[in-house]
């Protein structure tokens, strides 16, 4: 293993753990709001879902072989690691060797609606085409929303953004990811 990889998996660990420390001593108020809008992410995305489905996705990520998952390295964000932690879910164990560390033989080990906004709302070309008019129009729609879902999020804790959970962690430097915003 790299010292890149040991490094990246040393600050997941803590990132992991920091985060746990940090939901136990939140109010029931601000675990419920967490909750609560978690659970219109992982909606917006399972519709979001659907849609891919729809488009023959799958098949068509088979084909190419999920390309664009070659850079999903930092795109886990404080929101979908939420998602597993408010759950009292383990996420999948990350392999920091792999170019996305959530990657496995079968596609995506992260479930649909907790996987990282960049995942979830990219649409390549042949799966753009595939989409009929209103398909298109309500993808997009969908991924507006999400975004916005998302921006709740970023707007409440200094650890939330769309940029990527390690990255926010280490620019952090230990402040608490649940705190506010600086």
């Amino acid at each position: 293993m790299s010292d890149s990889a040991r490094d990246d998996q040393q600050l997941w660990q803590q990132t992991v753990e920091g985060l746990r420390a940090e939901l136990a001593g939140i109010s029931p108020a601000e675990r419920s709001w967490i909750t609560s809008r978690l659970g219109e992410v992982a909606c917006l995305q399972e519709r979001l879902h659907l849609l891919f489905l729809g488009a023959d996705g799958e098949n068509l990520c088979r084909s190419c072989r999920g390309q664009c998952c070659e850079r999903g390295r930092n795109h886990l964000t404080l929101v979908n690691l939420l998602g597993y932690l408010v759950a009292e879910r383990e996420p999948p164990a990350p392999d920091f060797t792999l170019t996305c560390p959530f990657l496995g033989p079968r596609g995506c080990r992260i479930d649909v609606g907790r996987r990282p906004f960049n995942c979830v709302t990219f649409v390549c070309d042949p799966i753009e085409q595939s989409l009929d008019a209103a398909g298109n129009e309500n993808f997009y729609a969908l991924e507006k929303e999400l975004r916005l879902g998302y921006e709740t999020f970023e707007k409440r804790f200094a650890g939330a953004g769309l940029r990527g959970l390690l990255i926010r962690a280490e620019r952090l430097g230990g402040a608490q990811l649940l705190g506010p915003l600086p």
